[in-house]
């Protein structure tokens, strides 16, 4: 866990040194919840991390997004943005076995952690307040996985819902 806060801390001074970057910072939920750092360069490309929890595990998910305006009369600074990344980290689950010996059957639970590996998608819209310095985001992110419980999962529902707050700009 102290890897992980240094790593937020040297990212975050990282986008805070870029002159040319808007660098932000918030809490993500839905199917995988926790930090979002996010680095947008000025050619609308960006890198987002995200550290979070999820079944009863952790994981550590990297994202490059590729950042489109949508133009319209009414809203400006809202924005269409997709790309795509890699995930790692663990999960914890139960399993219950069965041993017979001779002719009784036992039962017992047996407590697993398993790392995971995997591939992400992401699009969605964001929008950046203009009076306050806060973005907010609603993303879809199909992923699939190997190892873990199931040997090969794929998840086609994790929706999240996020809000940053805006270090520089």
């Amino acid at each position: 866990m102290k890897y992980l806060g240094t790593l937020v801390i040297i990212l975050i001074a990282f986008g805070l040194s870029a002159q040319h970057e808007i660098s932000s910072a918030g809490l993500r939920s839905g199917g995988i919840s926790g930090i979002s750092i996010k680095l947008i360069d000025d050619d609308y490309s960006a890198v987002e991390i995200i550290p979070g929890f999820q079944r009863n595990g952790f994981k550590l998910t990297g994202l490059i997004q590729r950042y489109k305006p949508i133009q319209t009369s009414r809203i400006s600074n809202l924005f269409m943005f997709s790309g795509l990344g890699a995930h790692a980290g663990f999960e914890r689950y139960t399993t219950e076995e069965t041993k017979v010996v001779d002719g009784i059957s036992y039962y017992s639970n047996r407590k697993v952690v398993s790392p995971v590996v995997g591939a992400d998608l992401n699009v969605g819209i964001e929008y950046h307040f203009e009076s306050v310095p806060f973005q907010v985001s609603l993303d879809y992110k199909p992923y699939f996985e190997l190892f873990g419980e199931k040997i090969f999962r794929i998840d086609f529902w994790d929706i999240g819902f996020t809000v940053r707050y805006v270090l520089n700009n």
